[in-house]
C-alpha cells in the first residue's frame, strides 16, 4: 500500500502484525515448513467465527463403520493451501517490517518507496493463516462448491458430510478429508469434485488421519490405531526420565485385607509444591489427554485423578 491507501484505511480496522513462523512436518511433502501468519488477537471481526469440524468420536464411529460395511473401504484426502483460496468478505490490514524483508522482494516490488516509520502495510484480500475468520471463510466456500455435486453436512453431527445418493460419507478436521465409500468411483467423484479448485494429498491406503495412525485389515474387519512416537516425543519435551519401570499408568493403593480393606487412603500431606510445577503437570495432562482419548482409554482415570488434585498438587502429585 501506497500512503494514500494507508490513510484510507477504514477506523474501523486494526491494522495488526505479521509473524514469520517456522515449523517442522515430517507427513508433509516438504516437511520444512515457514510461513508469514496474521496477528489475529488484533483482529475484531463481526461475523460468526464458530468452524463446524468432527470431533474424535465422529471420526472414531466412521471408522467402525467401515468395517462393518460390506466392500467398504477409507482413502484420506489433504487439501493444500485451503485456507488460502477464500476470498474476504471484508478486507484486513497488516504491516511488517521492512527490515524482515529480503532485499529482492524490496527490489521487485519498489517497496522503498511505500515504507511507513519503518513499516510496509498491506492489504489482506484472501484468506491468510492467523486470521480469525479464515477458517469459517473457508469452510463456507467449500460448502458452496461441494453443494453444487450433491454433497452436504449432516445437520446435527458437525463434521460429518453425505451425498444425496452415492455411498460416500467422510468426516472433515479443518482441510483432512477421511472418506469411506462402497465402490472406488464414488470415492472418485468426490475426489474429483475437490480438484476442480484444490490441490490434493491422496493416500488410496488410509493410512494417516489427524496425526493418527490406521491399519485397516479389511479381509478380518478390523482397524488398529496407533500415534507411533507420540510417548516419547512427549518424554523428551517435558525432559522426563524415567526412574524405573512402572506396569501401571497410575499407582495402585496399596494392598489390604481383612478389615483393613474397608479403611479410607490415607491423605497425602507431602508438601505443595509451587505454581510453575503445578503448570507443567497441567501441561502434562492435556498433551496426554489426547493420547489417552486417541488411542489408549486405559489412561484416563488416572488422568481423572491427577487433574482433580492438580490445583492443590503436592510433591506425591508430580511422583505420579
Amino acid at each position: 500500500m501506497d500512503h494514500d491507501e494507508i490513510k484510507n484505511i477504514p477506523k474501523d480496522r486494526t491494522v495488526t502484525y505479521a509473524r514469520v513462523v517456522v515449523d517442522y512436518r515430517p507427513q508433509k511433502e516438504d516437511p520444512n515448513r515457514v510461513r508469514i501468519t496474521v496477528g489475529g488477537n488484533l483482529i475484531n471481526y463481526p461475523g460468526e467465527l464458530t468452524t463446524r469440524t468432527a470431533d474424535l468420536v465422529t471420526s472414531k464411529i466412521l471408522w467402525n463403520s467401515v468395517i462393518s460395511t460390506k466392500n467398504a473401504r477409507y482413502v484420506t484426502a489433504d487439501l493444500k493451501l485451503f485456507y488460502l483460496t477464500a476470498p474476504m468478505d471484508r478486507y484486513e490490514y497488516m504491516r511488517m517490517p521492512i527490515k524482515i524483508i529480503p532485499q529482492h522482494i524490496i527490489d521487485q516490488y519498489n517497496l522503498n518507496d511505500k515504507v511507513k516509520n519503518g513499516y510496509v502495510y498491506m492489504e489482506i484480500r484472501r484468506a491468510m493463516y492467523g486470521l480469525p475468520q479464515a477458517g469459517v471463510l473457508a469452510n463456507k466456500l467449500l460448502k458452496e462448491r461441494l453443494a453444487k455435486h450433491g454433497y452436504y453436512e449432516v445437520a446435527h453431527t458437525p463434521g460429518l458430510w453425505k451425498h444425496i445418493s452415492r455411498p460416500v460419507s467422510f468426516t472433515l478436521v479443518v482441510d483432512d478429508f477421511g472418506i469411506k465409500y462402497v465402490g472406488k468411483e464414488h470415492a472418485e467423484h468426490l475426489l474429483n469434485a475437490l480438484k476442480e479448485h484444490y490441490t490434493l494429498d491422496i493416500d488410496w491406503e488410509g493410512k494417516l488421519y489427524c496425526g493418527i495412525s490406521l491399519d485397516w485389515d479389511y479381509e478380518r474387519k478390523t482397524v488398529d490405531i496407533s500415534m507411533p512416537g507420540y510417548i516419547k516425543k512427549l518424554l523428551q519435551r517435558f525432559q522426563h526420565e524415567l526412574r524405573k519401570a512402572q506396569h501401571s499408568p497410575y499407582k495402585c493403593a496399596p494392598k489390604a485385607y481383612g478389615k483393613d480393606a474397608q479403611l479410607p487412603l490415607p491423605l497425602d500431606e507431602s508438601p505443595r509444591i509451587d505454581k510453575k510445577r503445578v503448570t507443567r503437570i497441567q501441561q502434562i495432562i492435556g498433551a496426554i489427554l489426547y493420547y489417552a482419548r486417541c488411542v489408549d482409554i486405559t489412561l484416563l482415570m488416572s488422568l481423572s485423578t491427577i487433574a482433580h488434585e492438580q490445583t492443590k498438587a503436592t510433591e506425591n502429585t508430580d511422583l505420579s
